[in-house]
């Protein structure tokens, strides 16, 4: 038992020397803001306005990967391998260039497409979809200006400028809600993005200096990681994401999926620590894909680290939550708690392929990360319409363990195969 702790201890070490504490301690003060903005407006609207909100952030989601056309991926895989600096800036430069084009182009389309009514049959929900979705093109800015920071390894400058976007979202959220209920809350959402792209680009000029020179020929060195993963993320949002689509057209009340939407905010906090370590250890598996022994060495390492604290978060979650949530909102939400238990644990299960989908990233073989969401999504597809119709929103609570282990299998599956077809050959 005392070899045991002492090798957890070290893990830590290690993990605290490559800026790891600093992005988790941004990341926990990210997600307790964010937490706690959720209850506060959740406290000040309806339920059925908490389900509204939590249909549009779904749409968002899903929308953000196609908008940015998975030009973060790409930056973040490319600026994290061995070049020059001036080389390195080219290709973020261009990156950044790129995703203004892609994600510009994606709202127009999607604004046009709601003024046919396509994304729900609740009127609020289509007058809200043009400004709940035009954080589409600040976000997908922000998300490669982020990946950059990411890929230089600048953790305390990533951690500085995602805690700064999340403060000022969170501010303005509690107070433009307070006075103008939903709409206010999209309002904030939209400033806050817009003035951190700012923030965060002054900073990588003046951190890591590069100058605007569009260069069409990486376009195609960009697309070659993009379109896999872009493909891939796109396919992981829609099957993470597929019971609210599902319960926001074969559910009419609003009110019950406001409890469902607020019992999956709250089980999100899950992912905390496996997006941690996704964030930090993507580079680093991209640095060792000529060297199969320290590749593999890293990643038992921090996979079962991560394994041991999923495990201890999903049961004091289980244990706290329930009580926390009564407490909260004096019973406002008690109906959101039998959600709580199934939704924990499918989310844990899901959270534990992280690690496995950053060393794939790593690995260069993306395409295999598109097939583990593939199989996660037809899984999801044909489980959840018959768990909803069956047995209401329950049933997509409890469908969501059965997704779980989809993605599990097949992630351990494909990583594996990404492990066989690399070249080895450098190491």
């Amino acid at each position: 038992m005392k070899l045991f702790w002492q090798h957890i201890i070290s893990l830590l070490k290690n993990f605290f020397k490559k800026g790891f504490f600093h992005l988790l301690s941004a990341n926990v003060l990210i997600q307790l803001f964010a937490f706690a903005s959720q209850l506060f407006v959740a406290g000040i609207l309806s339920p059925d306005d908490v389900g509204r909100i939590k249909i549009i952030q779904t749409y968002f989601a899903i929308f953000s990967i196609i908008a940015g056309l998975g030009f973060n991926s790409s930056t973040l895989k490319i600026c994290s391998e061995t070049r020059t600096e001036e080389e390195t800036a080219k290709y973020f430069i261009n990156g950044f260039l790129f995703t203004i084009i892609s994600s510009t182009s994606v709202y127009l389309t999607i604004i046009i497409l709601n003024h046919f009514r396509i994304f729900s049959t609740d009127k609020l929900i289509t007058a809200l979809i043009p400004i709940g979705l035009f954080p589409l093109i600040s976000n997908s800015l922000f998300s490669v200006l982020m990946s950059y920071f990411q890929a230089k390894k600048s953790i305390k400058l990533l951690s500085k400028h995602t805690i700064l976007n999340k403060i000022l979202s969170i501010i303005g959220i509690i107070v433009l809600s307070y006075y103008f209920g939903i709409k206010g809350y999209y309002v904030a959402f939209n400033l806050s993005l817009i003035l951190m792209v700012i923030v965060a680009f002054f900073s990588a000029r003046k951190n890591h200096p590069f100058t605007f020179n569009f260069d069409k020929q990486t376009f195609s060195e960009h697309w070659k990681y993009a379109r896999s993963s872009t493909f891939a993320n796109i396919v992981s949002e829609i099957s993470a994401y597929v019971d609210i689509l599902l319960i926001s057209f074969l559910i009419k009340d609003m009110q019950q999926i406001g409890y469902y939407s607020l019992a999956l905010t709250t089980v999100t906090m899950l992912r905390l620590f496996p997006s941690t370590a996704h964030q930090i250890t993507t580079p680093y598996f991209s640095s060792l894909q000529s060297n199969k022994e320290e590749f593999i060495k890293l990643f038992k390492t921090y996979n079962r680290l991560l394994l041991l604290i999923i495990g201890i978060s999903l049961i004091l979650f289980i244990l706290v939550m329930p009580t926390l949530v009564d407490w909260i909102f004096s019973q406002k939400y008690h109906d959101s708690i039998p959600f709580l238990l199934p939704l924990s644990i499918g989310w844990s299960i899901r959270s534990s392929t992280y690690l496995q989908s950053a060393a794939i990233f790593g690995l260069g073989k993306i395409h295999y990360n598109a097939y583990t969401a593939l199989c996660a999504l037809i899984g999801n597809i044909i489980i959840y319409p018959i768990a909803i119709c069956f047995w209401g929103l329950m049933g997509a609570a409890y469908a969501s363990i059965s997704s779980g282990i989809i993605i599990w299998i097949a992630s351990k599956y494909y990583l594996s195969m990404a492990v066989r077809k690399t070249r080895w050959e450098a190491a």
